[in-house]
């Protein structure tokens, strides 16, 4: 990601239960989410000529960059390997970003200097810049748990930037998987049939219409599924950000493919087994 492609938030949610979705925020030192501990971390850094707290500064006549991280920190999971891996791939997540070197930040301090640099470095910046990231627990059951990334920013231009990523990890041994790891192989065909009509429902598109006419660009006019998903209680989630598939105008577009809809897809014997039946 380059350096000002910063990224949204939203608050860690977490319910005690053997399936965990849209677990509960607000809770104060740690929690269990399934198969993991976890407590959350916030941060939050400002700087910049003019920041709130100094007198005589409003949200009016401002002139300062913030930044605001908020993440589930893993204290145990299925092996001290997966405790290392998990923290890892989340801190990954909320260092993405580098300056106009190349260089990328090793720990949230260096994010905060190197956003809060690029502010100072503007010739011409329009008043505050801000950017907030945040990690959640969308749901976690069995060995899998799924992670909601979101970002929302501003450094000038037209519009704020933001969006939102999924990511499901195996809680035994910290590592990301994807459809191919959860689905039957073969399963491309049938999943983008079936995420085409739960996209159409989202966007409230008619069967018969084109997706292309309706401001919608896939290739060839034709559907596919991305690999921004998660893993939920009914079924698997999927994200389009904005600008993806469609201008900033039509915004971004979150649907999901139900269980019951991918039984074929499903092996017997595999992760997503137990989750879905």
């Amino acid at each position: 990601m380059c350096r000002r492609a910063l990224v949204t938030v939203c608050g860690l949610m977490l319910l005690t239960a053997c399936k965990l979705e849209n677990p509960l925020g607000g809770a104060e030192g740690p929690v269990t989410v399934g198969a993991l501990q976890v407590e959350m971390v916030e941060f939050q850094r400002s700087g910049g000529p003019q920041c709130i707290g100094t007198a005589g500064v409003t949200q009016e006549n401002q002139r300062c960059a913030t930044i605001r991280v908020s993440y589930p920190k893993v204290l145990d999971a299925g092996s001290p390997a997966a405790i290392d891996a998990l923290n890892q791939f989340i801190q990954s997540q909320l260092l993405d970003y580098s300056d106009a070197e190349g260089k990328q930040p090793a720990s949230l301090d260096e994010l905060a200097n190197m956003f809060i640099g690029d502010y100072l470095q503007d010739p011409n910046p329009v008043g505050s810049w801000e950017v907030e990231r945040t990690v959640g627990v969308s749901f976690s059951a069995e060995h899998l748990v799924t992670l909601n990334y979101h970002e929302y920013g501003y450094t000038g231009g037209a519009h704020p930037f933001g969006g939102q990523r999924y990511f499901v990890l195996d809680t035994n041994s910290g590592q990301q998987l994807t459809l191919a790891d959860l689905l039957n192989h073969g399963y491309e065909s049938e999943l983008n049939v079936t995420g085409e009509h739960a996209f159409r429902q989202a966007r409230e598109i008619a069967p018969d219409a084109s997706l292309e006419a309706e401001g919608f660009w896939f290739e060839n006019d034709t559907f596919s599924v991305n690999t921004n998903f998660g893993v939920l209680g009914d079924g698997l989630v999927f994200v389009f950000n904005s600008y993806e598939v469609a201008p900033y105008a039509l915004g971004p577009t979150e649907f999901t493919v139900h269980y019951d809809d991918i039984r074929s897809l499903i092996a017997a014997t595999g992760p997503l087994a137990a989750i879905a039946k």
